[in-house]
């Protein structure tokens, strides 16, 4: 098994505080600690041809920023998730946490303070919920058994709890709530909290692979389906040794799947699946805001605005489609509805009878040639550039997104090329520009006859989501040719023939299920021809079609938890 390594760097009164509970022999004897295997060995891939997944090794995984804020929010029944002030290191607009994330300084000491804080708005006595007539160090024992178990995502062995016992003896000598902060502050700032332990177990000598036990297996489903910490209903079945079978795996996905907070998350999944967040990057130039009047003096505030509008509308579509209406995946391409406020309706033309200005209603574009996410504004405005669309930007944005193509490797200094450079400046429009890349330089064809056709059919649209019908002073053209971008061919006319065509012939069903297998196992699956993403597009297609039965197919494949490495 290759090391496993993390960085961890802490003040000097922040080190005594954890050393007293764990040491690194008990920290490594932690993660050696597993118990048991899951899954059905003969799992059926996919197509003959397909690509097998390169194995996930053994590792040890940071919890992104969000997911230990609302981590602690969970366990200390906060009214909602603290701030934590930094991305400790984390892409600002990722899909998931990267697995290379460690604890820097300034995440390590915002930790710290945010505890403090959170700890001094909470009653420590009704978290540690001694029972009537209990002595307080029966009380503070029993604590760190049950909340140790919660934090720490599986059972606390009697040295660690003897360690948290000495940190609850020094906090005493001041009264008994020090003593329990103290221990609670040790425990959420501990690796064995901080890191996600995935070690394999039960090994097969010949293929290196085993299966992450119950308790890696509840927190892989906690942080999948809630963003967050394990229930105890998780916990409970890690225990009973339930989720050592894939039958037991699929009983509490479908609990999961019931809860609103598990919806809520798998909202927030498919906003940044398409990559929504990043349009807090892009501003716009003020012309494309003409029918809200804005002016200089008010355009960033305006513009702020406008992107949280956005979001909120974006998300509000994905909902409304996922758990109001009949939650198939291919809906996301189909729809015309927008959730708009009046705000967006006077930007993009559409009615509005909400009952106040920031009300969100639910109203038809059928007129404007919408097909769901390809053209949401808020998904638009994120793939597009200050003042003109980016046929190439938008194009990148499906072929990864939406079709989830095969990645292309662009040849080196091919964007530097002066000359290209050059030609590029002296074609002022997004066709002209995409006309030379297609046809007039070879060099260029190969790779933008896989990009540019996905961007051309959305011209119809502006940089911010308006439809438009005259662009650079010409009307529109949003028609594309696929004969460079297989398994599609032929002219498409605009994007609602787009999305039918990659329903029709499966692609935008391959790319979700690659889409949410990488998600799952915390790597970005590239190849759309992988045995594993084919055997669930393939159960995938059986079903009902919903986002529950797609994150459903994905969780209780097998190798979400096979891991490669671990204890024999």
């Amino acid at each position: 098994m290759r090391a496993l390594r993390f960085r961890w760097r802490l003040r000097r009164p922040h080190r005594w505080l954890l050393s007293m509970v764990f040491p690194a022999a008990v920290f490594t004897a932690a993660l050696a600690g597993c118990h048991g295997s899951v899954g059905d060995p003969g799992e059926t891939m996919g197509d003959v041809g397909c690509t097998p997944l390169d194995p996930v090794p053994s590792r040890i995984w940071r919890l992104s920023v969000e997911q230990y804020s609302n981590s602690v929010r969970d366990l200390l029944g906060l009214a909602s998730a603290p701030d934590l002030g930094t991305l400790g290191g984390q892409s600002t607009y990722a899909f998931f946490a990267d697995e290379s994330l460690s604890v820097d300084p300034q995440l390590a000491y915002n930790i710290n303070t945010m505890l403090g804080q959170a700890l001094a708005s909470i009653s420590i006595p009704n978290l540690a919920a001694c029972q009537s007539g209990e002595a307080e160090a029966d009380c503070a024992q029993r604590f760190a058994q049950t909340f140790g178990r919660r934090a720490f995502r599986r059972t606390l062995d009697g040295s660690e709890v003897d360690r948290l016992m000495t940190v609850y003896g020094v906090g005493r000598q001041q009264d008994f709530n020090t003593g329990v902060s103290l221990m609670v502050q040790a425990l959420l700032q501990s690796p064995s909290f901080i890191f996600r332990s995935e070690l394999a177990t039960k090994v097969d000598p010949s293929t290196g692979m085993g299966n992450l036990d119950g308790y890696a297996v509840a927190t892989q489903l906690a942080y999948t389906f809630l963003n967050s910490t394990p229930d105890q209903e998780l916990l409970d079945a890690a225990a009973s040794g339930s989720l050592d079978t894939q039958a037991g795996v699929g009983r509490q996905v479908d609990r999961l799947l019931q809860l609103p907070a598990t919806r809520a998350n798998i909202d927030r999944i498919a906003v940044d699946w398409f990559n929504v967040r990043q349009l807090y990057a892009k501003q716009k130039d003020i012309s494309l805001l003409a029918p809200l009047a804005p002016t200089n003096a008010t355009l960033s505030d305006l513009t702020t605005s406008l992107q949280n509008d956005l979001i909120s509308s974006t998300t509000m579509f994905v909902d409304d489609l996922f758990w109001q209406g009949n939650g198939k995946v291919v809906d996301l391409l189909t729809s015309d509805k927008m959730f708009v406020n009046q705000r967006l309706a006077t930007l993009f033309g559409l009615p509005f009878d909400g009952a106040s200005p920031d009300d969100f209603v639910g109203v038809s574009a059928a007129d404007q040639n919408r097909a769901g996410m390809l053209t949401q504004p808020g998904v638009l405005w994120a793939v597009s550039d200050v003042a003109s669309t980016s046929i190439v930007h938008r194009g990148i944005g499906v072929h990864d997104n939406v079709v989830c193509a095969d990645p292309i490797q662009f040849p080196a200094g091919l964007i530097s090329d002066p000359n290209i450079a050059a030609a590029l400046a002296a074609r002022p429009t997004e066709i002209e520009k995409s006309d030379y890349r297609l046809h007039e330089n070879p060099v260029c064809t190969g790779c933008h006859g896989n990009i540019d056709p996905y961007g051309r059919v959305l011209e119809g649209f502006d940089p911010v989501g308006n439809v438009r019908t005259v662009a650079d002073g010409l009307p529109v053209d949003q028609t594309a040719d696929f004969s460079g971008a297989p398994p599609l061919s032929g002219v498409l006319n605009g994007p609602v023939a787009f999305a039918q065509a990659i329903i029709k012939d499966k692609q935008f069903i391959g790319c979700a299920a690659q889409m949410i297998s990488s998600y799952t196992i915390g790597r970005q699956i590239h190849l759309n021809a992988t045995c594993e993403v084919q055997a669930v597009r393939k159960r995938f297609e059986g079903s009902d079609g919903s986002i529950s039965s797609l994150f459903r197919d994905v969780a209780i494949a097998n190798f979400a938890r096979a891991r490669q490495g671990g204890a024999p």
